[in-house]
């Protein structure tokens, strides 16, 4: 392709053509007196309220509005129109519509009612994680007659990377449907989503693209910008209410075609979407842990199917569901590529090194990196300075009050839990047997960043974790120094392994692979294949990947060192089948919590006694292994079935009754959980 040719056909706006979008609603009476609202509340009923004269000319289907409830002011969503003979003077009236945007599209009001269906939510928390507006403010308009920015944009430069990695990667012609794109090389990745953004754009339609992490947005913000000339929308959590509110007026004004973001993207109010990718599908920060608790990945693919465009699944490594999915042929497998040469990758058993932090072939790496001037990034996914405080008296552990998880101790002298953020003093004494002897058991990154400096003196030390990178200019001064070179040796989390960082690195050293091996959770070998994949995905071709173990021969690092994928996701996927785990069965957690544990069990127990009457299968109920956290008892138990309608049945029919409304007692449902913690 010519590198001056224009690739895009010139347009005046994102939305001249579709008025459907604030039309396209389930009822078109121009007033309504009465309207039914359903409210972000986990409750399953709407209420119905007066619309006062001055709203019933611009009241819609979809539109958010705010009305009092009790004491309070709620933000709800008017689903229809209220009819009947039924007593309404002491109806209460609508205060406020959110006119600023068009209502939801009809489309947006299906998904939401999937969302409510499936994850066993509220339709009103489903509506409201689709459009989260809560306030209004003031925005600067266009001038009368100001020239609107160009819906469809050119792409530039396009032709150069053509040259360098091939034709344009493009979908099926008039198809639609799911298609899990796997590359082992991030340029090609980069290369495939503007070409099909490219595409998209050519037809007309807009884009979303959802990445896992807030920090990788401004990379693909750069990159789609160097070949762009458009505005972008950007949509994630840590965006102000007022810029949330920016940004989604943009796209309802049309004045944006492309939108970037996190998990909340996938619910950008495009009138006219054509095309969905998710970068790194297999990344568990696309499941939310709050209600609604859905799942990206699905709800794509849900939308996708209601609005009838493609959804693109991209990784180097899929997760489970998609592999098991694609190869029933759910999913269509597109541009597989074995990528760029693998860093070479050692595997240490730890059992012959006795009680070093570092083995001989690390400590060797380090140092010869040290002598030429290059990287070295050394992981390890616990904070502090120990995992623990142990009294070599009586051999009590400290732990916290509020979690019952034991503290990690802090190199300033300090015990904190990192799940409620207790704090306290380390004590001269044990306040058990009030012994005076104490070891720090385990090891955390300060720890590591210590031993490591006393062992390499006069190298340049950082540390990379929550408690030292606590904000995204602290991050960027990370990958500044990184670059200048002022980093010889990185200690860190999992807060470090991205893209951006690992290009840097001759050499990465997992110290304990074991810990993310050895957590309760039957996903924590696929995590760990996860975690070692982006790694040697990311590195220098001529790097090299160290992976210190106890379990060496473990399936999911064999199947890393010989470059055999399919080795692993075969293995893995024969035991779950063998012992009835997703993704051969729906698997549903029920969460209790309550302050009382007598109460709990109680409940759990009943719960128990309902399930063995009817014919499905389940898992407790048991303590989770956090089996209390701030201050709060944790019980649960899975049910297990290939219909997950049975099990919404089960749930509606006969669970739900015996834990909701209990005083004291809060009943969490998870569809589809990624952990049991």
């Amino acid at each position: 392709m010519h590198p001056n040719k224009t690739l895009l056909p010139q347009q005046s706006s994102c939305i001249d053509s579709p008025p459907n979008f604030y039309t396209m609603l389930k009822n078109e009476t121009e007033e309504m007196k009465y309207i039914r609202v359903m409210l972000n509340l986990p409750l399953r009923q709407s209420f119905v309220y007066k619309v006062p004269p001055e709203f019933s000319s611009q009241l819609k289907i979809g539109t958010k509005i705010l009305v009092p409830f009790g004491r309070q002011v709620l933000s709800g969503f008017a689903i229809e129109e209220a009819r009947g003979k039924q007593n309404r003077k002491d109806l209460k009236e609508i205060i406020k519509i959110f006119n600023d945007f068009p209502p939801l599209s009809d489309s947006l009001i299906k998904l939401g009612k999937w969302i409510s269906d499936y994850y066993h939510c509220s339709l009103g928390q489903a509506l409201h994680s689709i459009f989260p507006i809560q306030e209004t403010f003031r925005i600067k308009k266009d001038k009368e007659g100001q020239k609107k920015i160009p819906a469809v944009q050119k792409l530039t430069k396009l032709s150069s990377l053509t040259r360098k990695y091939g034709k344009n990667v493009s979908l099926p012609e008039k198809k639609k449907g799911v298609f899990l794109l796997r590359t082992g090389d991030n340029n090609k990745s980069n290369f495939f989503y503007l070409s099909l953004i490219e595409q998209t754009l050519k037809e007309e339609k807009q884009v979303i693209l959802i990445t896992p992490e807030i920090s990788h947005i401004t990379y693909l913000q750069e990159l789609i910008h160097s070949h762009y000339r458009g505005d972008i929308a950007i949509l994630h959590s840590r965006l102000s209410a007022r810029q949330r509110y920016e940004e989604l007026y943009k796209i309802g004004r049309g004045d944006v075609c492309l939108a970037i973001g996190t998990r909340s993207a996938t619910f950008a109010p495009f009138p006219r979407l054509g095309l969905i990718i998710i970068e790194e599908e297999e990344n568990p920060a696309y499941k939310q842990m709050e209600a609604p608790r859905y799942h990206v990945r699905e709800v794509a693919i849900k939308r996708g199917k209601i609005e009838n465009f493609p959804v693109v699944l991209a990784t180097g490594s899929p997760s489970l569901e998609s592999w098991y999915r694609a190869k029933k042929g759910v999913y269509e497998t597109i541009g597989f590529y074995q990528g760029n040469k693998s860093p070479y990758i050692s595997i240490i058993d730890m059992r012959k090194e006795k009680d070093r932090i570092l083995s001989s072939v690390l400590e060797e790496g380090i140092k010869k990196n040290l002598e030429e001037n290059k990287s070295t990034l050394l992981f390890l996914n616990r904070r502090g300075f120990a995992k623990f405080l142990l009294c070599l008296d009586c051999g009590k552990v400290l732990y916290c009050p509020n979690c019952n998880i034991s503290l990690t101790f802090h190199l300033q002298g300090k015990l904190v839990c990192h799940y409620c953020d207790y704090q306290e003093k380390a004590p001269r004494v044990c306040p058990s047997c009030k012994g005076r002897y104490f070891r720090r058991t385990g090891l955390g990154t300060e720890q590591l960043e210590i031993e490591v400096k006393k062992r390499f003196s006069k190298a340049y030390v950082r540390r990379g974790d929550l408690d030292v990178i606590k904000s995204s200019l602290l991050y960027k001064k990370l990958r500044s120094d990184l670059t200048e070179k002022k980093i010889n040796i990185l200690v860190g989390t999992q807060l470090i392994i991205k893209e951006e960082i690992l290009s840097h690195m001759n050499l990465v050293g997992i110290v304990i692979a074991d810990g993310l091996l050895n957590l309760p959770d039957f996903r924590a070998g696929e995590y760990l294949f996860h975690l070692l994949n982006k790694i040697r995905r990311s590195m220098k071709p001529q790097g090299r990947l160290v992976i210190q173990t106890y379990n060496p021969t473990h399936y999911a690092m064999e199947a890393l060192k010989k470059e055999k994928e399919d080795n692993f996701y075969r293995i893995e996927s024969g035991i779950r089948r063998d012992l009835g785990y997703p993704p051969y069965l729906h698997w549903t957690r029920i969460l209790l919590e309550g302050r009382v544990k007598t109460k709990i069990e109680k409940v759990a127990e009943s719960m128990r006694e309902s399930l063995e009457k009817e014919e499905i299968e389940f898992l407790g109920p048991s303590s989770c292994p956090f089996a209390k956290i701030r201050g709060k008892y944790r019980y649960h138990m899975i049910l297990k079935n290939e219909n997950l309608s049975y099990i919404r049945k089960i749930l509606d029919e006969k669970l739900s009754p015996l834990f909701n409304g209990i005083q004291g007692i809060r009943g969490i449902v998870d569809v589809d959980p990624l952990q049991t913690m």
